[in-house]
């Protein structure tokens, strides 16, 4: 009998996924659960896919991984999309897969397998990497090919097979979650002028349930790369969970959108990214100081080349490389802190500082004392400029 690994979270396409696979394709289904920070048990997904006939099941803690080589390097290259999207579902798929190809040359699986629907990004974004990384293993997505194409026809398989018994009718939300956000769907495509459920929302308070008073966090950066909060360093996986964990109670990080799927449709699409937010509206501050003008002005070219690749599913390819090379190269002097106010909804900067940074009060000075400008002419312009220079200084590099 061949085996085959599936991609399970549990959730109502992977439960039919599994079903489909041994019902249909006869195949002996292996499943792969990835813990990424999202609520609830990843121990029990991996008893339930033995309760529906998995043959062994696996589970990974792959948090730290995913913060140190995907969400920080997201953050330092600013990757977020147009619609405001922070990329965190788009950004764990290739670490997903890349675990799972690994798993299925271990297991002997001849074949992966996912359970995404038919309107999903994620297949997309499931298949490219995984032609990336394995193209001689088939992948397979049973729904689709099932014709199990609407949620409203999954869930109907479910039932009629009994394995919907942990899925009630009245779920009108299907949420998707990782330590970098969250993503929340209707059941059914909600309009646009729609207001959002309150309900839905799981990592921030409403506005009337935030604090009155603000919250002031300090937010520091090595190299681009967040390394302290408050003052205090801290790992990857244990800054973004206090840093949601602060953001969420102030109702930071809440996104509303329409958003162009890569299918060629318009979408309503609901985020909770607290921790992102807070993040990139550090960094982008501390980079205003930072940075010389045409450094700016390219590197917000690259963010969204590089946003754009990962949304896509071009993960794995050269050019994202090339601008991951970039961004490491960009940021070698965005060290510093940046000061950050949380109150009711809003993330507000006030005040950044970096002993790289190219803003010099003297220079900026309106009045005639202490003013060091130089006046004559294009003496001031090219005696300004030459301190954003710092290429050209041999041997200057940034101290760690």
């Amino acid at each position: 009998m061949k085996r085959v690994l599936l991609a399970f979270s549990g959730g109502l396409g992977t439960v039919a996924a599994l079903h489909l696979l041994r019902r249909k394709h006869g195949l002996d289904v292996v499943t792969f659960t990835a813990n990424l920070g999202q609520h609830g048990s990843t121990e029990d997904v991996c008893d339930r896919a033995i309760e529906l006939g998995a043959s062994s099941a696996h589970v990974a803690d792959l948090r730290e991984r995913f913060a140190v080589d995907y969400v920080f390097p997201a953050v330092r290259g600013g990757v977020v999309c147009e619609s405001g999207y922070a990329l965190a579902h788009a950004l764990a798929r290739p670490l997903i897969v890349a675990e799972m190809v690994k798993i299925a040359r271990d297991e002997g699986a001849e074949q992966i397998a996912h359970g995404c629907a038919a309107k999903s990004n994620d297949q997309v974004r499931f298949e490219m990497a995984a032609a990336a990384l394995a193209p001689e293993v088939p992948v397979l997505a049973p729904l689709r090919d099932a014709g199990l194409l609407h949620l409203d026809e999954v869930r109907a398989y479910c039932k009629r097979h009994g394995l919907a018994s942990a899925l009630e009718d009245g779920n009108r939300f299907s949420i998707t979650e990782n330590l970098f956000g969250t993503s929340i769907q209707w059941a059914r495509a909600p309009d646009s002028f729609d207001e959002v459920p309150p309900e839905v929302f799981r990592r921030t308070r409403a506005l009337a349930d935030a604090p009155d008073a603000p919250a002031t966090v300090l937010v520091s950066f090595k190299h681009g790369v967040p390394c302290a909060l408050d003052g205090e360093g801290l790992a990857p996986l244990r800054l973004l969970e206090r840093l949601a964990t602060l953001a969420g109670e102030h109702g930071v990080g809440r996104l509303v959108t329409v958003e162009d799927r890569l299918i060629g449709i318009k979408m309503v699409e609901v985020y909770e990214q607290p921790a992102a937010t807070v993040l990139h509206a550090a960094r982008q501050a501390l980079e205003r100081i930072v940075l010389a003008p045409d450094m700016l002005q390219f590197r917000g070219v690259a963010a969204r080349k590089l946003a754009d690749l990962t949304y896509q599913g071009f993960w794995f390819t050269e050019l994202r490389e090339a601008l991951d090379a970039f961004f490491v190269k960009a940021s070698e002097f965005l060290t510093g802190d940046v000061r950050v106010v949380l109150h009711k909804g809003h993330c507000r900067v006030t005040g950044a500082r970096s002993r790289y940074s190219l803003y010099s009060q003297a220079r900026a000075e309106p009045t005639t004392e202490g003013d060091s400008f130089a006046h004559e002419g294009v003496r001031g312009y090219v005696d300004t400029l030459s301190q954003q220079l710092r290429v050209p200084r041999e041997g200057w590099k940034p101290k760690d």
